[in-house]
């Protein structure tokens, strides 16, 4: 089974026991007025949604630590480094969108940055980087950032998971 079946696969059992437990949480206690139909589920339909959700759950929690091993086992090249897909994710979801916030933390003081309301005629702007060279690596992390989301397209699409 691929990376990506792997996936879809784990979504389609999250819908399934999220409509479980949607059935339970309403026919498991519920009011009947004189005269209302009979409920279409009864004690044992909820006790073997109860058991259906367990087994779900299992059986998610058995593809997850197969991904899990996966992505610390396998590795490819990147950027002329080799990484694991965990390291990769871990590139994509935390280190790269913390570099480019970072980065576009650096701005002027007088355009909307922390400052003073009011300058006195004697006050100059102090720059403390390179605005050019600031705007290059933003614009080389984002590129790598969708580099790496092309990377890990193809790595989901290619790489069978270890163990299912």
């Amino acid at each position: 089974m691929k990376i990506l079946q792997a996936l879809k696969k784990i979504k389609k059992i999250d819908r399934k026991i999220e409509k479980h437990c949607k059935r339970i949480q309403r026919y498991a206690s519920f009011v009947v007025e004189p005269g209302d139909p009979p409920a279409p589920y009864d004690a044992e339909d909820i006790r073997r949604m109860q058991q259906a959700v367990a087994d779900l759950l299992s059986e998610k929690m058995r593809i997850r630590a197969a991904l899990h091993l996966t992505n610390t086992r396998v590795s490819l090249e990147f950027h002329g480094r080799t990484y694991t897909i965990d390291e990769l994710l871990l590139l994509q979801n935390v280190v790269i969108p913390t570099r480019i916030k970072s980065l576009k933390l650096m701005r002027r003081a007088e355009k909307g940055g922390f400052a003073r309301q009011e300058y006195s005629k004697e006050a100059k702007v102090v720059i403390q980087y390179d605005p050019r060279e600031r705007d290059k690596e933003i614009e080389f992390f984002e590129d790598m950032l969708s580099d790496l989301d092309d990377v890990l397209d193809n790595v989901n699409i290619e790489t069978d998971v270890i163990g299912l």
